[in-house]
């Protein structure tokens, strides 16, 4: 990403409100029961922080981490007014390098990096679980969004096939367009 998308982003976490609010996605929650609550969860492209905090809340020592210094902020905010505690990373996705087998949880909400999908499988532990949740190219008859932003049907889970699937949909309704997947290592 380049210091434009970081001024972008920053600007956009600039307003006092939490502009996707302060409770974790609904794919999320609504499979909570999923969670083992124990050991390490990474939140990428964190945004505000929401879903960092909801694994916090779960039990789970969570590193956020954002291309925004105001999102991240946001972040710590949220986690300090949940009485929960998260650690934020400033990190450019473009030069992200994490080591193999290092967290048990790994969320990513409305992102969407077809290059390192190979590194989020990575940095899964053995048993560990992904949640991930973004548009679909149906999205496109909604918004402005380019084309490589969006995911094709069946994109996200044929790039997580090897993964055991234990959940997947894809949406098209009331302006939403977007693909869900939960699986584990």
């Amino acid at each position: 990403m380049s210091s434009k998308d970081k001024e972008k982003w920053n600007h956009r976490y600039e307003v006092p409100e939490y502009i996707t609010g302060k409770e974790p996605v609904e794919w999320l929650k609504d499979h909570s029961g999923l969670l083992k609550g124990k050991g390490s969860a990474l939140d990428i492209a964190s945004g505000e922080g929401r879903n960092a905090v909801f694994a916090a809340e779960n039990g789970y020592q969570t590193l956020a981490i954002d291309i925004s210094t105001t999102g991240l902020e946001k972040a710590r905010a949220l986690a300090d007014e949940k009485g929960v505690s998260i650690e934020t990373q400033l990190v450019d996705l473009d030069n992200w390098k994490i080591e193999q087998n290092a967290f048990d949880l790994i969320l990513c909400f409305n992102f969407l990096d077809r290059r390192i999908f190979p590194t989020i499988k990575s940095a899964l532990k053995p048993g560990g679980l992904i949640f991930y949740e973004t548009f679909t190219i149906d999205y496109l008859k909604y918004s402005s969004f380019k084309r490589e932003w969006v995911l094709e049907h069946n994109e996200l889970l044929d790039a997580f096939r090897e993964l055991h699937i234990l959940g997947y949909r894809e949406v098209d309704t009331n302006g939403k367009a977007f693909a869900s997947l939960i699986a584990i290592k």
